[in-house]
């Protein structure tokens, strides 16, 4: 009933076509129109309060709606076919480095059902090939941390142009570049998956995701939609952290249906299909996906101008009144240590080894389950929170249960351990979505 009502809140502010007639649409219209017409006339014009005004209220409601309606559906696809991709990679790195390791002993784990159980079969704490198992999954860690490092590094300058060029070239820019990447990574990487290639050359697969922005464009192309098509406050968070949701909502619903299909087919058509769901997405967004940039006939800026303008926040105070230049600094930190603690290719290594040797089946369970129990959480628990807490002390009681959740996972040796590990988690999507709200309602519109 919780989960519906979430669900119920979301779509009532995505899409209220059907609850909203033409005729009062435009009378509403009308009024504001006029009521905004009354206002500038009879207020001392100043151009940096307008500008800001503007970003908090805007009388398209119907037009707003309708796009992030648009926009949920078309990265729906996306974000299922990224689950079910990331379900696929992150376990087929291991077993694909437990195959080069033991190469002929490869057999003393697989006897056709490594996806099922990745470890020894019986006793084997006195075997040889023991050692050789943790050198895998050694190799296998540092492999994954490596994958990162080779998209993330080209990925922080392509953002910075990408989010700086955005208010030029347009929203749209960013979801096309953005899905590109991925579908190219996916494809790249299952066909050396298919084909047995060399590992390495799934470095060039990331290095192409790193080179259109790697996950994080695509989340800001996710976050910039959503606040142009949001109003000001409290009523933009909780949509942020409702979008954060439904990315969560859309990628574990793909860790439960993933189990299955690995144990089922192994590990390549369950890549394949995320590909192809991330391909769907990217033809959505090209074909139907409104621009919300308001065309103007501004000079295009150099790279170095650009970039400076984003800089510049740290360094100069806007006319914006709730603008402190400290808390902008605060938080820009406390996102970027938040998202470099993560590690999800490593946890899932982690998980695939002893003394847990779970196999896709449990793994996609968990992770499914404690995935939509977040995603409800997150947003029921931020709306419930905001009654009687500010935006900031929301992040810092969800930053608590992250400590928790690190904290037992780094020492979890039975299964009950991770299962407590993952609870902890269950407010966790809320803090980047806070985080990138309050920061939109530090700055107006135009240097969002």
């Amino acid at each position: 009933r919780f989960f519906l009502k979430g669900l119920y809140v979301l779509c009532r502010q995505s899409n209220c076509l059907l609850h909203t007639s033409l005729s009062v649409w435009r009378n509403r219209r009308v009024a504001a129109m006029a009521k905004g017409a009354t206002s500038i006339q009879n207020s001392d014009p100043d151009p940096s309060q307008k500008l800001f005004e503007e970003s908090q209220d805007d009388p398209d409601d119907l037009r707003k709606r309708r796009n992030m309606l648009i926009m949920i559906i078309s990265c729906s696809f996306s974000m299922f076919g990224y689950g079910i991709y990331g379900a696929a990679y992150s376990q087929w790195i291991y077993v694909r480095f437990e195959m080069d390791v033991l190469g002929e002993n490869f057999s003393e784990i697989d006897d056709g059902t490594v996806s099922k159980d990745p470890c020894f079969r019986g006793n084997h704490s006195d075997s040889p090939f023991k050692a050789m198992l943790m050198e895998a999954q050694s190799k296998s860690a540092h492999f994954s941390v490596l994958t990162t490092a080779v998209s993330l590094v080209p990925s922080f300058f392509v953002n910075l142009l990408l989010g700086a060029y955005s208010d030029q070239l347009g929203r749209r820019l960013i979801f096309i570049t953005a899905l590109s990447g991925n579908v190219a990574r996916a494809g790249i990487v299952t066909a050396v998956a298919y084909w047995g290639m060399d590992v390495n050359y799934v470095l060039v697969g990331y290095t192409v995701f790193g080179l259109t922005g790697d996950y994080v464009a695509l989340a800001m192309a996710i976050f910039i939609y959503t606040a142009d098509n949001t109003t000001k406050g409290k009523d933009r968070s909780f949509l942020m952290v409702a979008a954060h949701a439904m990315n969560f909502l859309f990628v574990n619903m793909s860790q439960f249906t993933s189990g299955y299909f690995i144990e089922s087919t192994g590990y390549v058509w369950p890549m394949f299909t995320g590909f192809a769901g991330m391909a769907l997405s990217l033809i959505l967004v090209i074909l139907f996906l409104p621009e919300t940039l308001h065309k103007t006939k501004a000079k295009t800026v150099s790279p170095w101008h650009a970039v400076k303008g984003i800089f510049s926040f740290y360094f100069e105070q806007p006319a914006n009144p709730i603008y402190k230049r400290k808390d902008f600094i605060l938080m820009g930190l406390v996102f970027m240590v938040y998202d470099a603690s993560i590690a999800y290719g490593i946890t899932i290594i982690f998980l695939m080894n002893e003394p847990f040797c779970w196999g896709a089946k449990h793994i996609g369970y968990v992770r499914s389950f404690f995935g939509l129990l977040q995603a409800v959480l997150s947003t029921l628990t931020m709306k419930f929170f905001q009654l009687f807490m500010s935006d900031e002390l929301v992040v810092v009681v969800t930053l608590l249960s992250s400590v928790a959740n690190r904290y037992i996972l780094a020492f979890a040796t039975t299964h009950w351990h991770i299962y407590l590990a993952y609870s902890l988690r269950a407010f966790e999507p809320s803090v980047v979505a806070i985080v990138r709200a309050i920061l939109s309602r530090m700055v107006p519109r135009a240097k969002r």
